[in-house]
């Protein structure tokens, strides 16, 4: 792999106050750049201190990769490799670290009226991520910025967090097994959420997913894993602001309500080596690998807290569930649950994911209890070992949140996609087909709106590093 940085950078980008993210970048870079060349220099003119030090230890650090790596002016400024290179650098007390990653995609619908249809390229997804350690390996931190075409021209600060692995640094455990996590992420909470956008087997999320999404919040949380009963479990917790809000304004000033909201997730892996991937069975098992979870989310919903109240959705017309309520209605309760299954097998992988809702204590009317729940599921097939896949999904939301508990009503979806792997999720080809019946969201993600009939045919080209 080549990673080329060019910095032929005008006056106007180096010394623009408009290019604050440029000129944090250049800095990053060169400050990797002169870190690079001090280690070689280090590695150069302590080669005879090395031979007497491997005399005495019995190890020697291998500095072989610097060989294949080149640093240099070429046009711009060059970091450039043959290949990858294992630095074994996930315990060292600094280090950073910088993917991206971005998702183009053409969308077609043919919607039954009064919905408008669409015909457009779209940049779903431009990520760009550091992370890494600082001062122990204990200490960690995520940052990852959005760029995307429903977004304009705005870069948004996606996620933002700060890990500490108390557990290894406190108390002496294995690292991973207790870590304390502050900042904006993703809640813990159902699978569909917990899945990167990489690792999907169609173009995105299915309907339910999003019906009862949670998505991100500011949030302090513990997580950590544990294989004391032969089985790896993972599990999460949080404390977070509330339900999708994440892109809110926080502060006395804000449109959130005084409520927090808490939500859990364990996974674990009873059966067979699940592998690198998470959906697509690029391993081909011979033996059937098996991962199951389960999760929770729950919060208390006042009407000041614009942000979450006129936030939740019902069945099956996707209009927001404050537009159906009385002016009488001070705030509610809202309970949210989710149990998923994966598996891979001979190059087929299934996903299945249910979930439950419930709104109750309706405070200022008298409204029992609303209950809405739905699933998606996932089936895939390799007809070309690791490079061309068929899959299918079926997604169904159901509930009488709709008809505040007058009856029950539902809204489907159906699904069929090929994808074409390049280089397995870090470049691929997914070209899916997807028919809505009344579909219960608003998403600029999946380009559905509330109430859509008809068809959306999508193709995306998916790329990363």
């Amino acid at each position: 792999m080549t990673i080329v940085v060019d910095f032929r950078i005008s006056r106007f980008v180096l010394f623009s106050s408009k290019s604050l993210l440029m000129r944090w970048f250049a800095a990053i870079t060169f400050c990797i750049l002169l870190s690079m060349f001090l280690h070689r220099c280090s590695a150069q003119s302590c080669n005879s201190n090395a031979a007497a030090s491997v005399a005495s230890s019995g190890t020697e650090d291998d500095f072989s990769w610097l060989d294949r790596v080149k640093v240099g002016y070429d046009g711009g400024f060059v970091i450039a490799s043959q290949g990858n290179v294992d630095l074994n650098a996930s315990r060292d007390p600094y280090r950073l670290k910088i993917n991206g990653w971005g998702q183009l995609r053409h969308t077609v619908t043919d919607l039954s009226p009064p919905s408008r249809d669409l015909n457009q390229l779209q940049l779903k997804r431009g990520r760009l991520v550091f992370s890494g350690n600082a001062f122990n390996p204990n200490f960690h931190y995520f940052i990852q910025l959005d760029a995307r075409s429903t977004n304009g021209d705005d870069v948004r600060l996606l996620d933002y967090y700060l890990d500490y692995d108390v557990g290894n640094d406190q108390l002496g455990l294995a690292p991973g097994t207790l870590t304390f996590r502050t900042g904006k992420y993703k809640v813990p909470f159902s699978m569909s959420r917990w899945l990167s956008g990489r690792d999907f087997e169609f173009a995105d999320r299915s309907v339910a997913s999003i019906f009862f999404d949670v998505n991100r919040s500011f949030a302090w949380g513990l997580h950590g894993k544990n294989e004391r009963l032969g089985v790896p479990i993972f599990w999460d917790a949080a404390l977070f602001n509330g339900l999708v809000t994440g892109g809110a304004e926080t502060g006395s000033s804000g449109t959130l309500d005084d409520n927090f909201a808490y939500s859990g997730r364990v996974r674990a892996y009873p059966i067979g080596d699940w592998g690198d991937e998470n959906l697509a069975d690029f391993e081909c098992h011979d033996r059937l690998a098996m991962r199951v979870g389960a999760g929770f989310a729950a919060s208390t919903i006042d009407r000041f807290g614009t942000t979450e109240f006129n936030r939740l959705r019902v069945v099956d017309s996707g209009a927001t569930l404050s537009t159906l309520l009385p002016a009488t209605v001070s705030g509610y309760d809202v309970s949210l649950y989710a149990v998923d299954t994966s598996i891979k097998y001979r190059g087929w992988s299934s996903s299945f994911e249910y979930y439950f809702r419930t709104v109750s204590a309706v405070r200022g009317a008298a409204i029992d209890e609303l209950f809405d729940h739905g699933f998606w599921y996932q089936l895939g097939k390799f007809i070309v070992p690791g490079k061309l896949q068929l899959a299918t999904r079926w997604s169904r939301v159901q509930g009488d949140s709709g008809t505040l508990g007058g009856r029950d009503q539902c809204a489907e979806e159906l699904a069929a996609s090929l994808a074409w792997y390049f280089r397995r999720n870090q470049a691929k080809l997914v070209v899916d087909m997807t028919h809505v019946d009344g579909a219960p969201i608003s998403s600029q993600a999946l380009d559905i709106s509330p109430g859509n009939h008809g068809w959306l045919f999508r193709s995306q080209i998916q790329f990363s590093f």
